[in-house]
């Protein structure tokens, strides 16, 4: 029978270990990078070209729902009802909620007519007495999304549908009025 002293068992454990390690470490450097190419049997092309070609720009078509906001321009908004007529109202009702949109109402008291530009309508304003408490609503009616922007005691707050920051150029302009 062999016997093992204890320096023997020692060796006999980095031997069996070594390989294993020394295997591991070199597997896993960035020499031994492992490239794979796929030869294709079949080296057809398809009957057809699936791929289309477009243009850069997208022109999404004018939501339905949105048609009669485009002949709003240059009419006051409550002389017209706007914050009532749909989709807007339900709509504005949700992005909002209760106690902001009874903000909203109270900064939008005093207001000029509306402005509709390139299927965006706009206008802001402000509640009486304070121009400084003042709000402002954009719609895209392109990308069917609804802006709204509220200066609450000196603080700046905007909403926005779908969490879009893509904001038309007027209401851009009035929120630089409130960020200085």
């Amino acid at each position: 029978m062999l016997k093992l002293r204890p320096h023997d068992a020692w060796l006999l454990w980095l031997l069996l270990l070594l390989p294993g390690a020394v295997t591991q470490q070199s597997c896993n450097s960035p020499v031994q990078k492992v490239r794979a190419l796929v030869y294709s049997d079949d080296l057809t092309p398809p009957e057809m070209d699936t791929m289309q070609t477009i243009t850069d720009t997208i022109h999404a078509e004018i939501v339905n729902s949105w048609h009669t906001f485009n002949t709003l321009d240059g009419k006051y908004p409550e002389d017209i009802e706007l914050l009532d007529m749909e989709p807007l109202k339900t709509r504005l009702s949700k992005l909002l909620g209760p106690q902001m949109q009874e903000d909203f109402l109270e900064r939008f008291d005093v207001t000029p007519p509306l402005e509709v530009e390139e299927n965006i309508l706009f206008d802001e304003g402000y509640e009486v007495g304070h121009r400084d408490e003042a709000a402002a609503i954009a719609v895209d009616m392109n990308d069917d999304i609804i802006y709204v922007g509220l200066n609450i005691g000196h603080h700046l707050r905007i909403f926005s549908e779908k969490g879009d920051t893509h904001y038309p150029q007027k209401f851009q302009t009035w929120i630089k009025k409130f960020k200085q």
